[in-house]
């Protein structure tokens, strides 16, 4: 029961974040915005998880170095 309901947070909160992104990138179309993010040593590490019938998902660490860069642009849609 708890892992059901940690699952249906855990796609709660990805649903939130996408919300907020989608809502982001919204008032950045059409202002010639770009965002920079830059990482050094950033460590993502992801817990082991269990799928829905017992099975073992495993885990993930990940280093990431170097820059990300997000832009905003505006098209005309011609349908």
């Amino acid at each position: 029961m708890s892992q059901i309901k940690d699952e249906e947070k855990t796609k709660k909160r990805s649903s939130q974040w996408a919300e907020i992104m989608a809502q982001f990138f919204e008032l950045l179309i059409g202002k010639g915005t770009e965002i920079s993010y830059d990482f050094q040593d950033l460590v993502i590490d992801i817990p082991k998880a269990v799928g829905l019938e017992g099975q073992d998902l495993g885990s993930a660490k990940s280093t990431i170095n170097g820059r990300i860069i997000i832009t905003a642009e505006a098209h005309e849609d011609n349908n």
